[in-house]
């Protein structure tokens, strides 16, 4: 009779193996429960602000351009990425970490695996649309000429990244078999991977810290008060936060593999990665909401309200009238140039003459006919103009 756990001294069948229990270390559990948390606080906010670029985008003028349908490609890149990442930590959300098995852990790094191509297209799109902004700012050609390059390197590290971590392993099902049952697979050693999660974070501060900075130098620009241009720069620039993440990942990648806690090493990766691109599409959207921020910051008194209301001085259009007796009469702001001839220029100077043609609604008598001219002069604080016709292109 065969001994169902294959003979005597050998080892137990696969489905054994997979139900055997490895629950997460209490570190790992602490920080899994932290990622949980970030992960759902996050998306909502991500998920509201994105709401809020689109609806602003789109009433109550149409104004969508290129790079707001790429920030909603990124955004489903962004949720995606979210939900298997949650997956890989199922115990967070009311499991049982003790009942979480080697299995479990299989299909973890399954899904964190899947993860790893949908976070780089996240991270390139968020930067793209990015870009996209700023070419709708920026005029001159050599910025311009440098956004399309930045636009065309970040779709070469995307691609770089999809085929790294799609044949990191041959075939890519190695990539999470711990238990090492696909013996002829051909496997990049822990060191490549590093070096290669190393060189893709790399290039991502690099781009965090660009993309965050070149809205700030924009507002150099504008004729603002100080403490409004620190307000919308600091808004502006929370990519910066984004390339902290990175580094903070950049360092978990440089120890992935050397500790004796893996679980805990793919939860610290996967956090961080989730961290950044959250916050860097959150640092994308906020600029185009410009204006609900800045209501915001003016309840709060952080800024002031500016004056854009026109003072008209003068009368516009026709219907200021000089009679006989010099004096004047109000209809509709015209004023008439009773001393435009002389003696002495008998032709422009009084080429309209006594059959000059008369609007429909004057009616002129003798002594009112002659030169007329309207005049219209308006005061408005250029500042407030300017920063309005600026800011309103994000």
């Amino acid at each position: 009779m065969a001994d169902p756990t294959g003979g005597m001294g050998g080892p137990p069948p696969l489905s054994v193996i997979l139900a055997t229990p490895s629950p997460p270390t209490p570190a790992a559990n602490a920080l899994a429960h932290s990622f949980g948390a970030a992960a759902v606080a996050l998306n909502i906010i991500s998920f509201l602000l994105f709401s809020g670029r689109i609806y602003t985008r789109s009433y109550p003028v149409f104004r969508m351009g290129w790079e707001d349908y790429v920030i909603s490609i990124a955004w489903v890149f962004v949720l995606a990425n979210s939900i298997l990442l949650i997956l890989t930590t199922p115990y967070v959300f009311g499991g049982d970490p003790s009942t979480f098995t080697l299995g479990d852990v299989i299909y973890s790094n399954k899904l964190a695996v899947l993860s790893q191509p949908i976070w780089a297209w996240s991270m390139a799109t968020i930067k793209i649309a990015v870009a996209g902004m700023l070419l709708r700012l920026e005029q001159k050609r050599g910025i311009r000429l440098f956004l399309w390059v930045m636009v065309g390197l970040q779709l070469v590290v995307a691609l770089y990244a999809t085929l790294a971590s799609t044949l990191q392993c041959i075939p890519l099902e190695a990539a999470w078999d711990l238990l090492g049952l696909m013996t002829d697979a051909k496997c990049w050693s822990k060191y490549a991977i590093r070096t290669s999660s190393i060189c893709v974070s790399s290039f991502n501060i690099v781009t965090d810290v660009i993309f965050a900075l070149m809205p700030v130098t924009f507002l150099l620009k504008l004729q603002i008060p100080l403490r409004e241009r620190i307000v919308i720069g600091i808004l502006m620039a929370l990519g910066i936060f984004a390339s902290v993440a990175s580094i903070i990942k950049a360092n978990a990648a440089a120890n992935f593999g050397l500790t004796d806690d893996p679980n805990l090493e793919g939860i610290s990766m996967g956090t961080w990665s989730l961290v950044e691109e959250q916050v860097a599409f959150i640092a994308a959207c906020i600029p185009v909401l410009r204006k609900p921020f800045q209501q915001v910051l003016q309840h709060f008194g952080l800024v002031t309200v500016s004056n854009t209301t026109a003072k008209k001085t003068a009368g516009s259009g026709y219907g200021r009238m000089v009679n006989g007796n010099g004096n004047v009469s109000n209809v509709n702001g015209a004023i008439r140039m009773k001393s435009m001839t002389s003696s002495r220029a008998q032709s422009e100077e009084d080429i309209l003459g006594e059959e000059r043609e008369t609007p429909q609604h004057m009616v002129l008598g003798p002594n009112e006919r002659g030169i007329w001219r309207t005049r219209e002069t308006e005061v408005r604080l250029e500042e407030a103009r300017d920063v309005d016709r600026d800011l309103e292109k994000m």
